[in-house]
C-alpha cells in the first residue's frame, strides 16, 4: 500500500529590496525597557503629604553629583526644570527645549525629578498640583515626561498669560494659519507634513501649539481681532512611522535621535501582511512600532525657508478615524464645542495599553497633556478663536492621505 504524503513547501523568503545609502549614519536610538514604552500609569492630584514622602524616601536617595542631570526649559516663558538619572530623557529634554535663564536671576516654575532603579516599584507618575511638581519613577519614556511640562506650563499659561494651550499642530497655506486639533494617531503630523511639502506650505509646529487671546477687559464689542499661532519646541518630537506614508522622511530620521525604533524582527508590531522594512533589507524599522520617535529639527525637513514661528488662525481643522463617519463636516461653534468636549477617539497602536487598542475612548479637548484641566477656560478660548476661524472635522479612517489633504486645502480657500 503506497501512502499519501503532503510536501510542506517553505514559505518564500520575502525579498530584500532596500539599498542603504552610501555613508549611512549609524542608528542613533535608544530603547526604553519593554514595560515603559508609552504612558505609565499616574496619579495627577497626589498631596504635599505624598509629594514630600516620595521625595524622602524615593527621589532624593538617588540624585548624586555623579549620576544627576538637571536643566531649565523655556517653555514660552515658562521655566521648567528637569532633574534625573536619566541621560536620554536630559539628551532630549535639553534638545527639544529653548534653554531657560542660565544666570540665576528667573528661579523655575515647575519641576520634574525622575530617578531609575527604584525597587520594587512599576513604572509610574506623579504630579502635585500644589507644588507643580512631577516624579517618575523608573520610566526613561520621554513622551510622557515632555506631555507633562507643557501642561504644567499650561496651567499658568492659561490662568495668568490668556495663552491657549492646545494638543495640535500648525501649518500656514497660502498665508493663512491652520491649526489641526485631533488625538493621537490621526494624522496631524501627516498633515502637516502635506501642507509642508506644498508650494505654498510651512511648516510652524506638530503637537502642541500655543494661541495668546487678549485680555478680556480690553476686547471691544463688535471689534475684529487677531490671533497668533505660535509653537514651544525648538525640535519636533514626532512618530517615525510617518516614513512609511512618506518616504522622503526616511533619510531624515536617520540623521535624528531616536527612542524605541525597532530593529529586530520580533520587535515589529506589524498586522499580518504588512511591510516591515527588516524583511526589505534594512537594519531598523521606522514602522514597526506605532511609538517610536524621533527628535526632529524642523529645519532638516525641507529647509530653514520652509519654517515659520508665527501666523494668523484662519483654520481649526479636527481630525478622526473611523469607519463609519462622514468625510467631512462644516461645524458650527455650538456642534464644535460639544465635539471637543467630549473628545471621542478610537485607542491607536502606542497611544496606550496594548489591550486597549482598536477600543474606543474620550479625552476633553483632546488633549492628555492638561495635569489641571479648567473645562470652562478651554471653552471660552474656543468660542473667542471660533470668532476669527472656521472650524471643519475630517476623518482620515475613509479616505487617503491625499484626499484629506485636498480637503484641508479647499476649506483654506474658503475663509477670509
Amino acid at each position: 500500500m503506497i501512502l499519501a504524503t503532503t510536501v510542506q513547501k517553505a514559505a518564500p523568503k520575502p525579498v530584500r529590496t532596500f539599498t542603504p545609502p552610501a555613508n549611512r549614519p549609524p542608528l542613533n536610538n535608544f530603547k526604553t525597557p519593554a514595560n515603559a514604552r508609552a504612558r505609565v500609569g499616574s496619579d495627577k492630584n497626589i498631596s504635599l503629604e505624598k509629594l514630600n514622602e516620595l521625595m524622602t524616601r524615593v527621589v532624593r536617595p538617588r540624585l548624586t553629583a555623579s549620576t544627576t542631570y538637571v536643566w531649565d526649559a523655556n517653555i514660552n516663558g515658562i521655566i521648567v526644570r528637569y532633574t534625573g538619572t536619566s541621560f536620554h530623557q536630559y539628551d532630549f529634554w535639553k534638545d527639544n527645549w529653548h534653554p531657560g535663564p542660565n544666570n540665576g536671576t528667573v528661579l523655575p516654575h515647575a519641576f520634574i525629578y525622575s530617578v531609575q532603579g527604584v525597587p520594587n516599584q512599576e513604572p509610574f507618575a506623579y504630579y502635585c498640583p500644589a507644588r507643580n511638581t512631577a516624579v517618575f519613577v523608573n520610566t526613561e519614556y520621554y513622551g510622557q515626561c515632555k506631555s507633562w511640562a507643557l501642561g504644567m506650563a499650561a496651567a499658568a499659561l492659561e490662568r495668568d498669560f490668556h495663552t491657549h494651550s492646545i494638543h495640535g499642530a500648525a501649518a500656514a497655506f497660502e498665508g493663512k494659519g491652520v491649526a489641526i486639533i485631533a488625538p493621537t494617531g490621526t494624522g496631524k503630523t501627516t498633515q502637516v507634513n502635506k501642507i509642508l511639502q506644498h508650494p505654498k506650505g510651512y511648516v510652524l509646529g506638530d503637537d502642541w501649539i500655543y494661541i495668546k487671546h487678549p485680555d478680556p477687559k480690553d476686547i471691544v464689542p463688535g471689534h475684529q481681532f487677531q490671533l497668533l499661532i505660535t509653537q514651544p519646541e525648538k525640535q519636533l518630537y514626532v512618530r517615525t512611522e510617518n516614513a512609511k506614508e512618506e518616504p522622503w522622511l526616511r533619510p531624515v530620521f536617520d540623521r535624528c535621535k531616536t527612542e524605541n525604533v525597532c530593529t529586530l524582527r520580533e520587535e515589529c508590531e506589524h498586522q499580518p501582511g504588512e511591510t516591515c522594512a527588516l524583511d526589505e533589507g534594512d537594519d531598523r524599522c521606522y514602522w514597526g512600532f506605532g511609538n517610536a520617535r524621533a527628535m526632529l529639527p524642523r529645519e532638516w525637513m525641507k529647509g530653514p525657508e520652509k519654517v515659520i514661528d508665527s501666523v494668523p488662525l484662519k483654520l481649526l481643522v479636527l481630525l478622526r478615524r473611523d469607519r463609519t463617519s462622514p468625510a467631512e463636516v462644516w461645524l458650527e461653534p455650538d456642534e464644535a464645542i460639544r465635539t471637543l468636549q467630549k473628545g471621542e477617539y478610537m485607542i491607536r497602536p502606542g497611544a496606550g495599553p496594548k489591550e486597549k487598542w482598536g477600543t474606543m475612548a474620550e479625552e476633553a479637548w483632546y488633549n492628555p497633556y492638561l495635569l489641571v484641566p479648567d473645562h470652562a477656560k478651554q471653552e471660552e478660548f474656543f468660542r473667542r478663536e471660533m470668532d476669527v476661524a472656521k472650524c471643519i472635522i475630517l476623518n482620515t479612517g475613509v479616505e487617503s492621505i491625499q484626499k484629506t489633504f485636498d480637503r484641508i486645502a479647499n476649506a483654506v480657500r474658503q475663509v477670509e
